[in-house]
């Protein structure tokens, strides 16, 4: 009753007024999420869920002749601004919600001015300046906590990047509140609470919140290494 009662509150309104149908907050999949946040024997302190799915894709490539791509493409809300360009199908981000209005902030909207965003197609150079790493973490706010966290295990601490994605991942949320996921290491998690931080375990498979991520990597032989997500829907493929 809890979390229909936020969804109703803060979704359900005069049917030509809602931001998608309602049958959406019903849908089998949706329900099965919201479910999975109920613990028997203990009281929860539920929030509104999201029955519209965002969906951010990162994709890196890379070709015989050396040559990589790391692209990454987000609607951000939902169906984005809800404009598609004609005759293509394509619909346009809205990511212009990024904005402040506050004109003392820095990102106070503005004509010819870009909001801060969390997209970000990741690109790593060698010593040389040649290509290295294409590689991306999927998921809003985990975006920019999730490539450090990459890139600190491939590139200093020298890990497999499938290591490296499958490792336990951490996010930082506001405060001193920390969320990790449950592999993370005991004694790790234990020096984190002493040092005051307020520690939260999250299922990674269950709320699809510390992101999904993609890399290649080019070995100084010209060979390719390719690793991916396991949390969320993603592929290695070679061609």
């Amino acid at each position: 009753m809890k979390l229909a009662l936020a969804d109703l509150d803060r979704y359900v309104a005069d049917e030509e007024h809602m931001e998608f149908p309602a049958e959406r907050l019903l849908s089998d999949s949706y329900l099965k999420t919201r479910a999975a946040l109920i613990d028997p024997q203990k009281a929860g302190d539920f929030t509104f869920g999201a029955p519209t799915q965002s969906g951010t894709v990162y994709l890196s490539a890379a070709d015989a002749n050396g040559m990589m791509v790391s692209f990454i493409q987000s609607n951000y809300m939902g169906f984005g601004s809800g404009v598609v360009v004609p005759g293509t199908g394509i619909s346009l981000q809205n990511r212009g919600a990024g904005f402040s209005l506050d004109k003392q902030h820095p990102n106070v909207v503005a004509g010819n001015k870009r909001p801060f965003h969390t997209i970000i197609p990741a690109f790593a150079l060698d010593g040389h300046g040649q290509p290295l790493m294409s590689f991306g973490v999927m998921g809003g706010p985990m975006q920019a906590q999730g490539h450090l966290q990459m890139a600190l295990r491939i590139m200093l601490h020298k890990q497999n990047p499938q290591a490296a994605i499958d490792a336990p991942r951490w996010r930082i949320v506001a405060g001193r509140e920390v969320i990790v996921e449950p592999s993370m290491d005991r004694n790790t998690l234990a020096a984190l609470r002493a040092m005051g931080h307020n520690v939260v375990l999250e299922d990674p498979l269950q709320t699809y919140s510390f992101g999904g991520a993609q890399a290649i990597i080019r070995d100084p032989q010209g060979f390719y290494i390719a690793a991916t997500e396991s949390r969320k829907d993603g592929q290695a493929l070679v061609f």
